[in-house]
């Protein structure tokens, strides 16, 4: 008989509360995330963070920590569009339905923003340059 060995996978998760508050989760687990969502004194339950509108699975932790960066930074316009691309419903998902997700082993790209240009606040202006003295003599 053998037994195999199912490798921990982690996980990225967007939990949203009920006012509508969103927040990103990394957790080296599954069980991890739910234990942490059901711990009393944690800070998922203290701000009411219990649903999980959207999900990634990876195969090490290291991506699922740098991808849980890549959606912290990103404007919650573009955080939005990703939560209604697998959750349009934003319907609460359950254990089942995120052990389904696939496991990746890369990060998605992440689109580039450009820099915008403003104009300056204050006008430019050179130096004066220092007055010239004659050395006649």
């Amino acid at each position: 008989m053998s037994i195999a060995f199912v490798p921990s996978v982690a996980v990225v998760a967007v939990l949203a509360s009920t006012s509508g508050m969103v927040h990103i989760e990394c957790a080296p687990s599954l069980a991890a995330l739910f234990a942490w969502i059901e711990l009393e004194h944690s800070f998922l339950r203290r701000y009411g963070f219990t649903r999980i509108v959207y999900c990634e699975r990876y195969d090490r932790l290291g991506l699922a920590q740098t991808r849980a960066e890549q959606l912290r930074r990103l404007p919650h316009e573009e955080l939005f569009r990703i939560i209604a691309s697998l959750n349009p419903d934003e319907r609460t998902l359950d254990r089942d339905t995120i052990e389904q997700l696939p496991v990746r082993s890369w990060i998605p790209p992440q689109r580039r923003r450009r820099p915008t240009r403003c104009t300056p606040t204050l006008p430019r202006w050179t130096l004066p340059k220092p007055p010239q003295t004659s050395s006649d003599g």
